[in-house]
């Protein structure tokens, strides 16, 4: 469906937002997890850094695939303490310093996060057009200090996976987000880059889904994770239909006028 057909639809009253490949990217891929380890070196916690990115890649995969599962998210903490009892250094998850060690490598990981951009002029017209507008993004990590301020900016809403438990597509997601903004999901246009997880499960809810198709190179991981998702939900892919299609951000301010 093009964005001329999706307005003559229903009116939009409020649009929801993904977060990362949709308004923000890395520019150092894989640098928050060497951040990490250093981040637990310094709390005394860690010995052997080398060790541990192998430990985590351990963690962070099989903690991926129980979400796989289920939909269940996981914290970036319960990550880190399956990785340091993997290296022989056990830690629980709820433990001060394992906190302050993320607080810490997402700040020092912050430089190696940039907009799109397209996502501020985009931003700053959905606010300038009082558009309700809420930040709906699966993250492990939380957003950080620095980039958490940035957000709320355009964002008062935010509904992070990590706190809510679930996962998109998990249906409670979207509607979680559509209750906080109060708004019909049938009149809430949801916007992010992958077809399954954004689209599909903002459809299943009963809401517009428009797909941001920027055509990057550093969304191989992602895609696979989709697929096997896909695979787990029994849900062909190729047969989900976004209600719009944009190469970028300034293509969906039409459709919310």
């Amino acid at each position: 469906m093009g964005g001329e057909d999706l307005r003559a639809s229903v009116p939009l009253a409020a649009v929801l937002v993904d977060d990362w490949h949709t308004l923000r990217r890395a520019t150092q891929p894989g640098a928050i997890r060497t951040h990490l380890g250093t981040a637990l070196r310094d709390e005394g916690l860690l010995h052997d850094v080398e060790l541990f990115q192998e430990a985590f890649d351990y963690a962070a995969a099989f903690h991926r695939s129980m979400t796989e599962r289920d939909l269940r998210e996981h914290t970036i903490e319960q990550v880190l303490s399956l990785a340091m009892y993997t290296v022989g250094q056990p830690v629980p998850p709820t433990d001060p310093a394992i906190r302050r060690a993320v607080a810490t490598a997402l700040e020092r990981n912050a430089d190696q996060v940039s907009w799109y951009d397209d996502a501020l002029p985009f931003l700053e017209t959905v606010v300038r057009q009082g558009i309700p507008a809420a930040l709906v993004a699966n993250t492990i990590f939380g957003l950080g200090a620095l980039w958490e301020g940035r957000l709320s900016q355009f964002f008062p809403t935010r509904v992070l996976s990590r706190e809510f438990g679930f996962v998109k597509p998990h249906p409670g997601i979207f509607l979680e987000a559509a209750k906080a903004l109060r708004v019909d999901p049938k009149e809430t246009l949801f916007v992010g880059d992958l077809v399954l997880t954004d689209v599909w499960g903002a459809q299943r809810v009963g809401m517009r889904g428009a797909l941001v198709a920027r055509g990057d190179d550093d969304q191989g991981g992602y895609r696979a994770n989709e697929a096997r998702l896909a695979e787990r939900l029994n849900v062909d892919v190729a047969a989900i239909r976004p209600d719009a299609t944009v190469a970028t951000l300034r293509d969906v301010l039409p459709l919310l006028a």
